[in-house]
């Protein structure tokens, strides 16, 4: 199967990325995206020559590649595309909640793909969802005059995903429930995302199906060692847990490319149809977690 990964320069400037790819047969579908959000969260700069130098390094891998955005500066965001652009990098433009609507209109009458972004904080709670859900709905309407597809940078939330036909969305959320104690599971008939406290026998027994379905034993997600450093299957246990959270994610393209079969847009190795699903490698080493994704080819069955 074709693993689809999201790779931030911030994290994996340094990370070999043709090891990664050839971990997987080379059957890997990468999108680029520069992490300015998580590199402005740490007071790093991201310089528009290196983020291009390196785009360029790994230039036979990309399936696509996003601008470097300045989050709150549409005008800054526009210059760096365009340096971008001019040094050889064919990026998709970004455009953010709270900047002008002129901006999308325009950068849609020019681009037929593009990436949507600030909205993790806004994607949490029906209370924030509302809002959210109108922005992107005028987005959607701007983008439908134009052809234009998008792409959803940290939008994986079902509730929206469901209704509006993103070309491609992006999560980490496989990678980061575990710390809770968390399982995240595809429900694909009530079409939501679970999130199960796996080490909770009430919680696990009504999912027992589901968690087969994602490659796991619900028996022993409650035993008492189970996931306990130091036990001779701990790193095993591990790495089935991440695979069943990649797992999900699978499914739930799925779902959503049988729901809205996106026409992929008009540039070279966009060939899928969408809604696709990208996981984001989280920081470190990114050949590390190639053991963990390969674990997604064993289970046939599929959620519908």
């Amino acid at each position: 199967m074709r693993v689809r990964l999201l790779v931030s320069y911030h994290y994996h400037r340094t990370t070999d990325l043709a090891e990664l790819v050839d971990s997987f047969g080379g059957d890997v579908d990468l999108f680029a995206d520069s992490g300015a959000y998580s590199a402005a969260t740490t007071g790093a700069t991201i310089r528009v020559a290196d983020y291009a130098a390196w785009l360029r390094d790994w230039e036979p891998l990309w399936t696509v590649r996003a601008g470097l955005d300045v989050i709150g500066d549409h005008e800054a965001t526009a210059r760096n595309t365009e340096a971008l652009r001019a040094a050889g990098a064919n990026v998709i433009p970004v455009f953010h909640v709270g900047e002008p609507w002129t901006v999308l209109e325009t950068l849609c009458a020019t681009n037929r793909y593009v990436a949507l972004g600030g909205m993790a904080l806004h994607a949490v709670g029906a209370s924030k969802q509302r809002p959210l859900m109108r922005w992107l709905v005028r987005c959607f309407k701007v983008a439908a005059e134009h052809g234009t597809r998008f792409h959803g940078f940290g939008m994986t939330s079902a509730q929206l995903v469901r209704d509006l036909p993103f070309y491609s969305v992006d999560s980490s959320s496989y990678t980061t429930g575990t710390r809770w104690g968390l399982a995240y599971l595809w429900n694909a008939p009530a079409w939501r995302m679970e999130s199960v406290l796996f080490r909770n026998a009430d919680e696990v027994r009504p999912h027992a199906a589901l968690f087969r379905r994602h490659g796991l034993d619900p028996a022993r997600l409650v035993a008492p060692d189970y996931l306990r450093a130091g036990t001779p299957a701990y790193t095993d246990e591990r790495c089935a847990l991440y695979a069943a959270g990649a797992r999900a994610y699978v499914f739930m393209e799925r779902s959503l490319a049988a729901r809205h079969r996106v026409t992929p847009p008009p540039l070279p190795r966009c060939d899928d149809p969408g809604t696709k699903v990208y996981l984001a490698l989280p920081s470190g080493r990114a050949v590390d977690v190639a053991p963990i994704l390969r674990l997604l080819d064993p289970v046939a069955e599929v959620a519908r």
